[in-house]
């Protein structure tokens, strides 16, 4: 083997692992993003504690509730825009400095949330759950 068949066997071995660090590289920052995309949280209804949800500005998060809100009280009516879309309700931050608090009435109790506008952190879609939920015992015919 000559010195430049050498040269041109490394150089192709080279080029392999640059596409295949490359093609990893890309596959994790689709990954990622896909994550981002999906931003789904879970959270329980406790009536001594406020849910933090961000909300980006210009975009809604969705906050999902088992059963339709007896009653909805949002704070600063000029700082979040409030939709009702039968268990959901859909949140829009109307600033990027947006902050407020929401009351929702459900199960005969109440969830306090705590609204804030956030373009780096922020929620796509909130489960909220009943404490009581896993207590509940559904009998098995």
């Amino acid at each position: 083997m000559t010195l430049k068949d050498r040269n041109f066997s490394i150089l192709k071995k080279l080029r392999i692992i640059l596409i295949f660090l490359g093609m990893a590289a890309m596959l994790q920052v689709l990954v990622n993003d896909a994550e981002a995309k999906t931003s789904l949280r879970t959270v329980k209804c406790v009536e001594s504690k406020m849910i933090q949800v961000y909300v980006r500005p210009s975009f809604s998060t969705i906050i999902n509730f088992p059963v339709k809100p007896d009653n909805v009280v949002l704070g600063g009516k000029n700082q979040f825009a409030i939709e009702y879309i039968k268990n959901d309700l859909a949140l829009t931050a109307l600033s990027s400095n947006s902050r407020t608090n929401l009351f929702v009435y459900l199960f005969g109790r109440r969830c306090g949330f705590q609204l804030m506008s956030s373009s780096v952190n922020h929620d796509n879609l909130i489960l909220v759950r009943d404490p009581e939920e896993s207590k509940i015992k559904v009998p098995f015919k």
